[in-house]
């Protein structure tokens, strides 16, 4: 592979003259321009820099079809180039064209007759996404075939295809990840060129380039839109209203070519045309594509389409045909498969390629039918009236973390209204572990005849039909679970008053002779409190309830006197308020109604955390992304601390480390970390530290002697290993007969009996302990658990978070007798080692992102972690 030039040379490149050159036969022998330049490629990486020079010089070369914009701008400085591809007639009208396509998108506005004159002239809008994992690179390498094809060539089918297609193209999805793993080959690169599977250039090196900068996947980040990158391709995709959207994957290199049909299960909410009969037209014009040239390819396996975070599912929920394309790759230009074929890149992306045109010219052969099927979807649902149902959500204890759901919802397309009067929740369906409470007027309307209705209704229900196999990914992702907000369902939909959803109105913080309170258990206050102690504000947090005419503030409520902070408190207070909108009191007296006073020598006093957490091999990257995201959104600075730097490194400047999971049940830390780190860690919890420690991490703390919880596993397997380990002389159990003789095909059936694949388990939560502060869960809160490992109830330590002996599954699939093994064990611990605290979660605390509930364990494990009631 020729050497890739540094970045330093882009603008010494995007001046030359482009160098070029096609593989024989990739396009179809149609007559192109020549004023339009030729990619090169096949048979190196097209690095991020020649990416951007290319499509900036075929946007030159074509402006008569094509339109050249950028998508969003990466935390590392990299475009996210998009491109807009269809006839000049089209191009010159695009406005207005895709003016009628958002018509079409919601029958509210477009009668019948005029949705049918629309989808009589209007082109369909197809969505080519390539390279969402960045080292899927062959994805983005097809796609500079697939936009010089249709910027160039004059063949008359390919202009008929422009004349009903308008093209959108994400050319790379996650830039970060992608210069990432190209850099990674770059410089494992020899003049040898090796495909062995084990060279460097095919084993990817920790975190990967899969991941975007946050580590990441994006891929599974399209609800939740926590990302950069996603929240800007989201947001473009409501302005398109796609009705067909690709998105090119690469998978193991052992393997063939997906496409759809998917496999089962297949959420029931999805629209039929989209997820079921389109999918399939679709298939078959691949297939007869691929047969013409005797590809491999396979469908209705391993691929299903029910987690709505995907880059299909989502947005078939949208109302269009989501499909993933995957083809064997990963890796260097060449791998040599356990066949003896060399797998190229040009082979990877000559099968994108294929796969891309053949999905244009699907949706433009069947362009009427794809916009008639994609407004009358619409048109069904809006015509169920008030029959569709509703979803209500009530402000309940944490109106913050209400409106942030209601937030995601609209980033989501869906409509969301504010009551203008009181309701009851009489038979109406509590979500998950809702209780009887109050709807009052300012409460949350979620109407399901809306355009995006099937999507409302698959991320607002309590739970989803499974079906009869497993999925790919979780099981449960309700939102009002992960962010533990009352919730009902309404069979049909209340008759009350409504408003649009708006702005918060700001309120001004009167100024208080005594200080002010950030009430405890709020969404947001973690990111003022962060603020203010950096700042260098001084504060305390209460330790117990109290009340101040009759107004309650739980314990953790955060206390700033005035005598011991510079005047401008008020000030900075009311601007940290107003941005991460939560309340504040004023208070005129130390002296309270009910329960401790301000100066009670029981409350905490809180200092701005020095937080390292443990990264590099052998971290499990998306863990690791996931804590540094979480960080990095609140507001609170920490170092990455390599892991194997630890022994090297001074931890006395920590107050908090942090250890994630290392996906091997702790024995990854272990081995890395040695005897020598273990007794490093210790001496530094005993003299103060505070160790935060999450699934294998928390393994890994109780295997090295940090904790006296003990541990053990849900699989047989894992757990007859953990015997074993404990007890050398132990001898193997004996084989069930039954298991012996079960079926082939019922592997699968035996992997689930023995994993939880994502799941909402019920939590019993100590309301008046530091780690659940805040929490508002006396009746129980959703956790979620994903095949963790589980942790012992502490017998020296406090257990505010634990498995009760009761029924546990809340959402999602559980097998009945691993609620068994769960109940009576920890979810969430505390332990004192000295001075300091040792803290073990059995799962991860800030899964990708999208489980608010628990993130706020994570902060309180910070800022109220290490407290200690003084008489103690």
């Amino acid at each position: 592979m020729r050497r890739i030039l540094p970045a330093t040379l882009c603008a010494a490149l995007c001046a030359a003259p482009l160098a070029a050159g096609l593989p024989p036969g990739l396009l179809p022998a149609a007559d192109h321009r020549p004023e339009v330049p030729l990619p090169d490629l096949g048979v190196r990486y097209t690095p991020q820099h020649a990416l951007l020079a290319y499509v900036r010089a075929l946007a030159a070369a074509a402006p008569d079809r094509v339109r050249l914009t950028t998508l969003n701008l990466t935390e590392e400085g990299h475009e996210q180039p998009f491109l807009v591809i269809t006839s000049p007639g089209n191009l010159k009208r695009l406005d207005e064209l895709q003016a009628l396509n958002a018509k079409l998108a919601d029958p509210r506005s477009c009668g019948e007759d005029e949705a049918r004159r629309i989808t009589e002239t209007n082109p369909v809008f197809v969505w080519l996404g390539y390279s969402v994992h960045g080292s899927e690179v062959s994805g983005s390498e097809a796609a500079l075939a697939v936009a010089y094809h249709f910027a160039a060539a004059r063949d008359p089918e390919v202009l008929k295809q422009l004349d009903r297609v308008v093209i959108l193209m994400d050319l790379t999805q996650n830039p970060d990840g992608r210069v990432r793993h190209l850099q990674a080959v770059a410089e494992a690169t020899t003049p040898f060129n090796a495909n062995d599977p084990q060279d460097a250039q095919n084993a990817a090196r920790w975190p990967s380039g899969r991941f975007n900068h946050r580590l990441f996947d994006l891929n599974r980040d399209w609800v939740w839109q926590t990302q950069g990158e996603t929240r800007a391709k989201t947001a473009a995709f409501l302005r398109w209203n796609p009705q067909v959207l690709a998105d090119h994957h690469e998978m193991w290199p052992e393997a063939s070519y997906y496409f759809p049909p998917t496999m089962q299960p297949i959420h029931q909410g999805l629209p039929e045309p989209f997820a079921g009969r389109w999918q399939g037209a679709f298939g078959q014009a691949l297939a007869r594509t691929f047969d013409a040239r005797g590809w491999a390819y396979f469908s209705r396996d391993v691929f299903d389409l029910f987690y709505p975070g995907y880059g299909d599912t989502w947005p078939t929920f949208q109302g269009a045909v989501g499909m993933t394309f995957e083809v064997a790759g990963q890796g260097g230009p060449a791998y040599k498969r356990q066949d003896g074929d060399i797998l190229t890149l040009e082979g990877r992306l000559r099968r994108h390629t294929v796969a891309s045109l053949a999905t244009v010219a699907t949706a433009a052969a069947g362009h009427r039918a794809l916009l008639w099927d994609f407004q009358r979807t619409r048109r069904e649902r809006a015509a169920l009236g008030d029959r569709a149902g509703a979803f209500l959500l009530a402000e309940g204890e944490d109106p913050g973390r209400t409106r942030a759901l209601a937030d995601l919802l609209a980033r989501n397309g869906i409509e969301v209204l504010r009551t203008r009067a009181d309701l009851p929740t009489t038979g109406l369906e509590a979500i998950g572990l809702t209780k009887a409470a109050a709807l009052p007027a300012g409460s949350y309307l979620v109407p399901l005849d809306q355009p995006r209705g099937a999507l409302a209704q698959a991320l607002l229900e309590g739970e989803a039909h499974m079906g009869p196999k497993p999925t790919y990914d979780i099981t449960a992702w309700s939102l009002p679970l992960a962010f533990h907000v009352p919730a009902w369902h309404a069979k049909a939909r209340p008759r009350v008053a409504t408003s649009p959803l708006a702005a918060d109105a700001e309120s001004p913080l009167a100024e208080a002779a005594w200080g002010y309170l950030i009430p405890a258990g709020h969404e947001g206050a973690e990111r003022t409190l962060a603020a203010l102690l950096q700042e260098g504000f001084k504060a305390t947090a209460l330790a117990e309830p109290a009340t101040l005419k009759e107004r309650q503030f739980g314990a953790g409520t955060v206390v700033l006197p005035n005598r011991t902070n510079p005047p401008a408190l008020r000030a900075r207070l009311q601007a940290l308020a107003a941005a991460n909108r939560h309340p504040v009191a004023g208070v005129d007296s130390a002296q309270m109604t009910t329960g401790p006073d301000l100066g009670s020598n029981r409350s905490l006093i809180l200092r701005a955390p020095r937080i390292a957490v443990l990264m590099d091999r052998p971290a499990n990257p998306m863990a690791f992304g996931a804590v540094a995201h979480t960080l990095i959104e609140s507001g609170l600075p920490f170092v990455q601390l390599r892991a194997d730097r630890l022994g090297a490194t001074s931890l006395a400047r920590f107050t908090h480390l942090v250890v994630v999971d290392d996906g091997a049940q702790g024995k990854a830390w272990q081995q890395l970390l040695g005897e020598g780190g273990a007794a490093k860690l210790k001496a530094w919890v005993q003299e103060g530290g505070s160790l935060l420690a999450f699934q294998g991490g928390a393994v890994y703390a109780s295997r090295a002697g940090l904790a006296q919880a003990g541990f053990h596993f849900l699989a047989k397997t894992a757990e007859e290993a953990r015997l074993k380990e404990k007890d050398p002389k132990r001898e193997a159990p004996k084989a069930d007969p039954a298991e012996l003789v079960r079926p082939w095909d019922k592997r699968e059936e035996r992997a689930l009996e023995e994993s939880i694949p994502g799941a909402f388990l019920k939590a019993q939560v100590d309301g008046s302990h530091p780690l659940a502060w805040g929490l508002h869960a006396e009746a129980g809160g959703a956790v979620l658990d994903t095949s963790d490992p589980i942790l012992e109830l502490s017998p020296g330590g406090e257990n505010p978070i634990h498995y009760a002996k009761e029924d546990l599954k809340v959402s999602g699939l559980v097998p009945k007798a691993l609620e068994a093994k769960l109940q009576q064990t920890a979810y969430a611990l505390r332990e004192r080692l000295g001075q300091g605290a040792v803290i073990l979660v059995a799962g991860d605390p800030v899964f990708r992102g999208q489980t608010p509930f628990t993130r706020r364990l994570l902060h309180n494990a910070i800022f109220f972690g290490a407290y200690r009631p003084a008489p103690e």
